[in-house]
């Protein structure tokens, strides 16, 4: 059956428990058909800014063009939204979208594809609506990413019955707020309603409940901003006496209601119109005990630890075999022996496994006449001398340090004083180090001399988006493209961080506390992953092969 129509009632019936329906919609009906539409724009045709439905408005571009791009959802294309762009149409030209009064109704729905913007996730995302926060002209707008009550990337719905803040606050926090984050790189349904009483946010044709945020009660209903209220905008909204709150992203649809849509409307939407499968994320192996490494050896074979497992794993010609090594295996680095170089936070311990004798032995456990504050992660720079972090217990009091075990045997601390120091990573010509500093979710980058085991002009590089609790930046590894790739444990995502140290791309991958990465040297698997909370290996499909150092 065409996607353009909905699958039959008696389905939905089942699956969505469809009851107390207050406009049905029919079986073979369009979304065009669906009651109070206003305007819905689906970016099809010769005219892809021109809305259809009850209402036919053009979307202006005045920051310039916006690309129409071949994926979509509503139909085979979407807009290409990047920051500092937007569309709208001014006041004047769409009375129809003027949704205002005591007892007016409103629905937004849209399919994002949401990207990473300068500012990452610290400002709000405006979707589209008619809101005017400087001139104080506020009345409805589908948003993204409030920040209120320690909620990020949600889906949000604001209504303001009186244009300007909330009385006796500085902004407007008559919104409601979703429980589930909309990620990044993934197509996503959101949506918000009013009924003049509650607002609500839904992300992917479900009521996503959050309490006392998700409904919010509302009785205000909608600000009549005269003839010199707000445009209708999109992807933007006038604030601080600018243009801003952008949204980036991908936009594959947009439809505006006069009617607050029931629960089982939105679902049923969503059923008729699928998200696309965009990911670039397949899985590798599962079933792994919290999965860390990982490493290539020059045989193209794959090396990963099972922390928990107490083994070492391998990933040979697609077949996975186990090397069980006791204590709490960690990092690895493999040398130009091939033999598996890996740190061991039980042991407390620098050990060396041998594939061929299949035999471990430690090669280091004190410095300074103390044991080892529970190594983490390991790396070889271009003399061949091993690199390691000591993180210990860190994360509240700054103890943490790192150790270069030259290759004649001298072992010193090169770094101390930080805050669970972990992954380590080497530009392409070894002549720059970058640490990850875990906990207080940031990266550290300065010069690196091999010959004296030196670090010198070290300085906070870059600062990456941490969970709310346990976790952040991890391991990492650089891409031929020069651009850094950073598992942040907590959070789900890759960050991929740009030379100039800013995040300029969030990778989705299928569980939420990736541990460490890899680039496959000869392109076959792209980015290999750990990933720890579902036990995985996972691949990250891209044409980048990175840097394979083996010392």
């Amino acid at each position: 059956m065409n996607r353009r129509h909905f699958i039959t009632q008696s389905t939905l019936l089942s699956g969505l428990m469809m009851t107390n329906v207050t406009h049905a919609l029919s079986t073979k009906s369009e979304l065009l058909s669906v009651p109070n539409l206003l305007c819905i724009w689906d970016f099809a045709g010769k005219q892809p800014l021109l809305s259809k439905g009850k209402f036919q408005y053009v979307l202006q571009e005045p920051t310039g063009p916006i690309p129409v791009v071949k994926e979509g959802v509503l139909s085979a294309n979407s807009l290409a939204i990047k920051e500092h762009e937007y569309l709208t149409i001014p006041r004047a030209d769409c009375p129809g979208l003027n949704i205002r009064g005591k007892n007016a109704q409103v629905t937004v729905l849209a399919w994002v594809k949401r990207q990473v913007k300068s500012r990452d996730n610290s400002e709000c995302e405006a979707i589209a609506g008619m809101w005017n926060e400087t001139q104080k002209k506020r009345q409805y707008c589908l948003f993204l990413n409030i920040r209120l009550r320690d909620s990020k990337s949600q889906v949000c719905g604001h209504i303001s019955g009186v244009g300007g803040p909330t009385p006796g606050e500085k902004w407007c926090v008559d919104v409601s707020i979703g429980q589930t984050p909309v990620r990044y790189d993934e197509w996503t349904f959101v949506a918000m309603t009013y009924d003049g009483h509650q607002i609500k946010s839904y992300r992917n044709g479900l009521f996503d409940a959050r309490a006392d945020r998700n409904p919010y009660p509302y009785e205000e209903g909608i600000f009549d901003g005269g003839d010199d209220g707000a445009d209708f905008t999109v992807g933007a909204v006038h604030r601080l006496g600018n243009i801003g709150n952008d949204f980036v992203g991908q936009l594959g649809g947009l439809a505006v209601f006069d009617r607050a849509l029931s629960d089982s409307e939105i679902a049923q939407i969503h059923a008729q119109y699928p998200l696309p499968n965009s990911s670039s994320i397949a899985t590798l192996t599962t079933g792994l005990s919290f999965p860390e490494g990982p490493a290539f050896a020059a045989d193209g074979s794959l090396w990963a630890v099972e922390l928990k497992g107490e083994s070492l794993v391998q990933v040979k010609n697609g077949k996975l075999k186990r090397f069980p090594v006791g204590g709490g295996p960690n990092g690895i680095a493999i040398d130009k022996q091939g033999k598996i170089w890996f740190c061991d936070s039980g042991q407390r311990s620098i050990r060396r496994f041998d594939p061929a004798t299949e035999k471990t032995e430690t090669i280091l456990d004190k410095i300074d006449g103390e044991s080892l504050n529970k190594p983490n992660d390991l790396a070889f720079d271009s003399s061949g001398n091993l690199l390691f972090t000591c993180p210990g217990e860190s994360r509240q009091e700054p103890t943490g340090y790192a150790v270069i075990r030259m290759r004649d045997g001298t072992v010193k601390k090169f770094t101390t004083g930080k805050y669970f120091p972990n992954g380590l990573a080497f530009s392409a010509d070894g002549k720059t180090l970058v640490l990850a500093e875990t906990y207080k979710h940031r990266l550290w980058k300065g010069n690196w001399n091999p010959e004296t085991g030196e670090w010198t002009d070290a300085t906070v590089w870059a600062a990456v988006e941490g969970p709310n609790g346990p976790g952040g930046p991890d391991g990492m590894a650089f891409g031929d493209d020069g651009n850094l790739y950073v598992a942040v444990y907590g959070t789900g995502y890759i960050h991929v961080v740009s030379p100039d140290g800013k995040v300029i791309q969030k990778i989705n991958v299928t569980g939420q506390n990736p541990t460490n990465c890899a680039f496959d040297p000869s392109g076959k698997l792209g980015l290999v992953v750990t990933e720890a909370e579902k036990g995985q290996l996972i691949i990250y499909k891209t044409p980048l092969k990175g840097i394979l150092k083996i010392q």
